[in-house]
């Protein structure tokens, strides 16, 4: 399964697929020792007599500051993500299901790995690259064959150059890229949630209810009323940070695409604070909200603000925006992101609406390992390399990035549609 013809030699292998005594099949990374991945395959083999259903089994990857991943999701709110990035070192002590294990070393049962024609994957004449494992963990998965776990237990170092060799020969691979697309059906790296879900031939793939549940009901405007219009009244921090998105968003606008008498877009408005401070900058707001409450409150406090005439309420979402293509100048995306089911769709719905070349500034709480700024009602929070990732994913291009610290801990994103 290792060998090559003597024309492949000219393409790079990402993995190399051996058969065991057992015969489960050992898969490593090129950049992976062969000696470190026979070490490590009896604790991987170990996972299939402890789990029923295992079809892959991975050995998580540490780098010297945390845990590189321990396995991937796909299927996921936030698109690609590497499960773990980014948290402490001895973080995941467990086995942990997963969409897919990426790169590294993994042992894949057999009649999977045949099913799924694993040697073909793993053949750099069929064109998966850095994708292969990718591709053989869903496909193992969609056809039935068993799960995916990461093996809390089989660790390796991660090898110098193991990411850019993933994204150079995967998903930055045009080649690669198309022929996961097509074997699929779907983008690994920004994944219309709604489109798989409608899907019957990706239904083994909605395994995860954390994804797939449906979220708590969002009720924050019945109890309390205006609260962004009264945090910027009363919270020196709240204010600061308002003004510091708004100047932000405006000393851009001057350099997008937009028709000045386009308008802008505010989507998740809530109760219309962030589209009452553009109003007094003289522009005009679309503010879109899908709570009825939020917007009944959002019409009253911009009446009282006397801005009626350049805020005007819609009731929608982000995934659906009531508007023609290329009708607004740019938008506010602010603390909404983390809150959606699909942000995929968002964000193609985005990139409809506003002109080619219009501002798009994205604010997020920084997601902290352990800790989620709003466990019930934040479904994903992001790491900033998460956020540029999908935002790149989704055909927007990220012209600036910074951050808002002190009493929050923001992720703030200036994009181009």
């Amino acid at each position: 399964m290792s060998g090559s013809t003597a024309g492949e030699r000219s393409i790079p292998r990402s993995f190399v697929a051996e058969r065991l005594a057992s015969g489960r099949i050992l898969v490593r990374h090129a950049l992976v020792d062969a000696a470190i991945a026979r070490e490590t395959a009896p604790l991987l083999e170990d996972a299939f007599t402890r789990h029923d259903g295992l079809a892959v089994a991975g050995a998580r990857r540490l780098v010297r500051e945390g845990v590189a991943a321990h396995g991937a999701f796909l299927l996921h709110p936030k698109g690609f993500v590497r499960n773990g990035r980014g948290a402490p070192r001895d973080a995941e002590r467990f086995d942990t299901e997963v969409d897919a294990i990426d790169h590294g070393v993994a042992v894949v049962a057999a009649e999977a790995f045949d099913a799924v024609r694993g040697g073909d994957l793993c053949d750099p004449m069929v064109g998966f690259g850095s994708l292969a494992l990718v591709a053989i963990s869903l496909e193992s998965r969609r056809r039935g064959h068993g799960r995916t776990l990461s093996i809390a237990a089989a660790t390796i170092e991660e090898t110098a150059g193991a990411e850019d060799a993933f994204e150079r020969e995967g998903f930055r691979s045009a080649i690669a890229a198309a022929h996961f697309r097509n074997h699929l059906g779907f983008d690994g790296e920004a994944c219309d949630l709604d489109a798989v879900a409608a899907s019957d031939a990706h239904r083994r793939l909605r395994w995860n209810a954390a994804i797939w549940g449906a979220p708590a009901g969002f009720g924050k405007y019945e109890a309390r009323g205006a609260y962004h219009w009264d945090l910027y009244g009363s919270h020196d921090a709240y204010r600061r940070r308002a003004d510091t998105l708004v100047a932000f968003l405006l000393s851009n606008l001057g350099r997008d695409a937009g028709a000045p008498s386009l308008p802008i877009l505010d989507i998740g408005a809530g109760d219309g604070l962030f589209a009452g401070l553009l109003a007094r900058h003289a522009l005009r707001v679309f503010a879109v909200e899908p709570e009825r409450e939020a917007i009944a409150i959002a019409d009253a406090k911009v009446a009282a603000e006397g801005l009626s005439d350049l805020v005007t309420t819609f009731a929608g979402s982000a995934e659906s925006l009531p508007f023609p293509a290329h009708s607004a100048r740019g938008a506010l995306v602010l603390d909404v992101i983390e809150h959606l089911r699909n942000p995929v769709r968002a964000l193609a719905e985005i990139r409809r609406v506003v002109v080619p070349g219009g501002r798009v500034l994205f604010a997020t709480p920084a997601w902290r390992y352990g800790h989620r700024n709003d466990p019930v009602y934040h479904l994903d929070e992001y790491r900033e390399e998460e956020l540029t990732r999908q935002l790149a994913a989704c055909g927007l291009s990220v012209v600036q990035t910074a951050r808002i610290r002190g009493a929050y801990d923001d992720i703030v994103v200036l994009a181009s549609a």
